[in-house]
């Protein structure tokens, strides 16, 4: 596909297969296309952003697939995702896997409990504790993040897009209130329940004075995709804090999750009410949850009550770490020496 004629954005609402399809015809549908390899990637950013990180010479004409092969991967985020053991691995012929691995002290969250629930907003419960909502396009994940940061299952889960139709509150130990918010995009609902979502959200988040920061949560396979720009928009224009996190990290190779990372974060940037830190986890394998748990904790003003001795406890485990990592460095080096 031209760069020319690439002036929609990749993340349009459409079926998967036709997404897929498209990027393969030089930028046309090609009506006989129905059946597609699952393994095939649909990278759902903007050509925009990724002309602007990819420096391109003044003849060439790359497909979104060619540019997204092309971006260089943040070097420091690639030890971070190391570290945290996000992300697929891949090893090299003659690579060894690594003897050792990161044992971040856990931080515990308060236990939650369902204890409201609103279809209208006349519902809503009293304003009282600080409030994080949690939201995102169906079936990204966001009910499983909330049992697996609290270690409860408090919130029903189900691979079927849509079993939240409802703004549901949980409390955290009277501490603090997790938001459990409907998906936006396809779900398994009727339509006239749908029609109700994004303006019941809108209404919380425009009118709730106790609304901290909401997390829109990503899949890390997809980027950013039209809903969840004209979300972000949505949030830009109510003057709502909000923060990106990458779910389904679990999902991706190492390196493309960095430079999805990457391509997200150039897209933070230009959003006003978007803290700029995107953060990356995996809720299957738990790996980043603890920086989550952590931010959320600060949010709320709770850091020092929680989190009174773990800033120690993840100094010591980090030296640990990297002395390790040093040693393995070593080796490799003195191995391929010999070679």
């Amino acid at each position: 596909m031209a760069l020319s004629a690439s002036r929609h954005l990749l993340g349009q609402q459409r079926p998967a297969v036709q997404a897929v399809a498209t990027l393969r015809n030089g930028g046309k549908a090609q009506p006989g296309a129905s059946r597609v390899s699952k393994a095939a990637p649909v990278f759902n950013t903007s050509v925009k952003t990724l002309q602007e990180v990819v420096r391109l010479g003044k003849s060439e004409e790359l497909s979104n697939r060619q540019l997204f092969a092309r971006l260089q991967a943040d070097p420091k985020t690639m030890d971070r995702l190391d570290m945290l053991q996000l992300g697929t691995e891949k090893l090299g012929r003659f690579e060894r896997k690594k003897w050792f691995r990161y044992i971040e002290p856990e931080v515990k969250l308060p236990h939650i409990s369902f204890f409201a629930g609103a279809q209208v907003a006349a519902s809503f419960p009293q304003e009282s504790l600080p409030e994080v909502g949690i939201v995102g396009r169906s079936n990204v994940g966001k009910s499983t993040l909330v049992n697996q940061l609290c270690g409860s299952s408090a919130a029903r889960v189900s691979d079927k897009p849509g079993l939240t139709q409802q703004i549901n509150f949980y409390t955290a130990d009277n501490d603090f209130h997790l938001v459990d918010m409907p998906g936006y995009g396809f779900a398994y609902a009727k339509e006239d329940t749908k029609k109700h979502w994004l303006p019941l959200i809108e209404s919380y988040v425009r009118e709730r004075k106790t609304l901290r920061r909401v997390l829109v949560l990503l899949d890390a396979r997809h980027g950013i995709k039209a809903n969840d720009r004209e979300f972000m928009a949505l949030l830009d224009c109510t003057h709502t804090k909000y923060q990106l996190v990458l779910t389904k990290c679990d999902l991706v190779h190492r390196i493309d999750l960095a430079k999805r990372h990457l391509l997200v974060s150039q897209e933070v940037d230009k959003a006003r009410n978007c803290i700029p830190r995107v953060m990356m986890l995996s809720a299957k394998h738990g790996a980043g949850l603890n920086e989550l748990r952590k931010e959320i904790l600060h949010t709320c003003s709770l850091g020092q009550r929680y989190l009174g001795s773990h800033k120690k406890k993840e100094a010591i485990a980090q030296a640990e770490y990297f002395e390790q990592l040093k040693i393995y460095k070593d080796t490799a080096r003195s191995k391929k020496r010999r070679q």
